[in-house]
């Protein structure tokens, strides 16, 4: 039996489970079905998100889940060195084809046509299948390089894009939108639970209940639904043929069989999200917040988004400040009609206060655009402005000594003409002066 260890990591909310040695295939298939699958380059199983039924898994085996101690940009580096090997074999394979089309064209003089009939015309026709190939293998594998190149940049650029203080607050807003959900459906279960409760209960009010709070009480024969409390305690002459008919006491004591359980999933949940805000929140303040919290937006002020004039260079001035938003102004391509935008707080890229703006109107920095809706600042931003963070450079074209990107270059015009062009000459037997 080998040995367990298990961590969670609230970066990216994701459970890992690692073994000393190799599952037995019904514990495989435990893993499979609850939602683990094998890294073979980490060598561990991962879950994509927590659930209660994993944790209860990782418990089962591990005994206990331990903090991950690797964060999502050191594996993210991990990933990237490993993308980074990838693309030097890639770069290797397309040095080793490149050569190998050069060393067979190297022995074909240049401008020999093949010799119809003669006894060179099965090998030369056999050279240009090669050098066809090679060529395919070499622009292939160069390809390939780049687009591990792409990966590994990519890796890092997500890692670091997560981290940033707009996404952890948009990441918030939806964990707080679960929590609200789950804290919802435990408020719902629970009064449901205590209206199946009462006693004593007519058929006719166990009918009213079930009407509002029904839930399945027997599985469906050859199919994966369930009848439900409303079904089974429908009249003999309107209930389905199929559906069976149950009391009210069977009913009630089911529901006290159902209830309870999916409460305390609930509360799991609702735990799991309230340590999650608590963590999100303590890092984005660490942070110094969003743009917004830096900067408090105002009417008067200006904020630079994805509205703003220029398409999000320039800056649109705030005509109302939400509870959670900002109201400006955008002048679309078609007509003259400003339009009405409005932008939550974690989608602002910068904001200016009513008196930067106006001190900026009095230096003469100002250049109004879009019917008054927004300017542009002739010098730059002021100093206190908050800005995005600057893009990501793209990433540096594989430069590779044993490939030239122009010869490789040169390799795929050839082959999206054809591949190497061949004249014949039958009957043609030169014979050198010699």
């Amino acid at each position: 039996m080998p040995a367990f260890t298990a961590t969670y990591s609230p970066e990216d909310n994701k459970l890992r489970l690692y073994a000393t040695s190799r599952l037995d295939p019904d514990l495989y298939a435990r893993a499979k079905a609850a939602g683990f699958s094998w890294a073979p380059r980490q060598q561990l199983f991962v879950a994509p998100m927590w659930t209660p039924e994993r944790e209860d898994l990782l418990i089962e085996l591990a005994g206990t889940i331990d903090d991950e101690d690797k964060s999502l940009v050191e594996r993210a580096e991990e990933r990237a060195n490993r993308f980074d090997g990838y693309r030097d074999n890639r770069l290797a394979d397309a040095s080793s084809a490149e050569k190998g089309v050069r060393a067979i064209m190297d022995g074909i003089p240049p401008g020999q046509p093949i010799l119809v009939g003669h006894h060179s015309e099965a090998r030369a026709r056999r050279d240009k299948k090669r050098i066809d190939s090679g060529m395919r293998r070499a622009v292939h594998m160069w390809e390939t390089a780049e687009y591990w190149q792409q990966r590994a940049a990519g890796a890092l650029r997500h890692a670091k894009y997560k981290e940033r203080p707009a996404v952890r607050a948009r990441r918030i807003k939806r964990i707080e939108a679960d929590l609200r959900k789950s804290e919802r459906n435990r408020a719902q279960a629970v009064a449901a639970l205590a209206a199946w409760s009462a006693t004593p209960m007519p058929i006719e009010k166990a009918r009213r209940v079930a009407n509002y709070n029904s839930f399945p009480c027997v599985k469906r024969e050859g199919t994966w639904g369930a009848w439900s409390a409303w079904d089974v305690l429908q009249p003999d002459g309107e209930r389905y043929s199929a559906c069976p008919s149950m009391t009210v006491d069977q009913v009630q004591q089911l529901a006290r069989q159902h209830y309870p359980p999916y409460v305390a999933r609930l509360d799991r949940w609702i735990a799991h999200y309230q340590n999650r805000l608590a963590y999100e929140r303590a890092l984005l303040a660490d942070d110094g917040g969003t743009v917004a919290d830096r900067t408090k937006p105002e009417k008067g002020g200006a904020v630079r988004c994805w509205a703003s004039p220029g398409f999000g260079r320039g800056w649109a001035y705030i005509q109302r400040v939400n509870q959670v938003s900002v109201t400006i102004h955008d002048k679309p391509s078609y007509g003259d009609r400003l339009l009405r935008v409005v932008v939550p707080f974690d989608k602002l890229n910068a904001v200016m206060t009513a008196d930067q703006v106006a001190a900026a109107r009095v230096a003469g920095r100002l250049q109004e655009v879009d019917r008054g809706a927004g300017f542009f600042l002739l010098d730059g931003p002021p100093a206190p402005a908050e800005s995005a963070p600057a893009a990501s450079t793209p990433p540096a074209e594989i430069q590779d000594p044993g490939s030239d990107p122009a010869a490789i270059a040169a390799m795929r015009d050839q082959l999206r003409a054809g591949g190497v062009q061949i004249a014949t000459a039958p009957h043609l037997f030169c014979t050198s002066p010699e």
